[in-house]
């Protein structure tokens, strides 16, 4: 084990080094960039609790990534490291919200159950949508919907798959949402 006074004079590649070779922690280069680190998540998250727990959970993957990758300049490294892993907590958080969303949207009472709907406008609008869907489509839909036929049912009666059923109720809704918002 280095100690501390030895610690703080070493270079960012020795201390890599002493890592790799078991000798040593990375508490120095944490010591070094955590401020550097956070900063840089701040700027991503826009809040502190979140960019906080980025600058734990970045440690802990270089301290994984270190011991199978040769690192020329750490510092340069770190940034591209911690940007990446914002960039892509972001980009997994937009997509869960945007799933949660369509999800949401798709499924609405108000847009698929139209005799609970009381907004004339609205169920005026859903039927000059459901006129503009391709046939099959439509067909789905007004057969699951209004006459609340299965998938199964459906599938048998118009002689095509249960994921082709799946896949024309998928496709019409979203052609529906779309439609509806427009």
């Amino acid at each position: 084990m280095i100690d501390k006074v030895q610690q703080n004079t070493l270079s960012d590649a020795d201390i890599i080094t002493a890592y790799k070779a078991g000798t040593d922690d990375l508490s120095e280069l944490y010591n070094r960039y955590a401020n550097l680190v956070l900063g840089s998540c701040l700027k991503h998250f826009k809040n502190r609790p979140d960019a906080d727990d980025a600058v734990s959970e970045i440690f802990s993957l270089i301290s994984k990534k270190l011991k199978t990758h040769e690192v020329e300049s750490f510092k340069s490294w770190l940034y591209t490291v911690t940007k990446n892993y914002c960039i892509e907590v972001l980009r997994k958080n937009n997509r869960q919200r945007d799933k949660k969303s369509t999800a949401e949207s798709m499924y609405s009472d108000l847009i698929f159950h139209p005799d609970e709907v009381v907004d004339e406008i609205l169920v005026a609008k859903l039927g000059k949508c459901l006129e503009s869907l391709p046939d099959k489509q439509r067909t789905v839909i007004d057969m699951f919907y209004f006459k609340k036929i299965t998938y199964k049912d459906i599938s048998s009666k118009m002689d095509i798959s249960w994921d082709k059923v799946r896949s024309f109720m998928q496709n019409g809704r979203r052609n529906l949402k779309n439609c509806i918002e427009k």
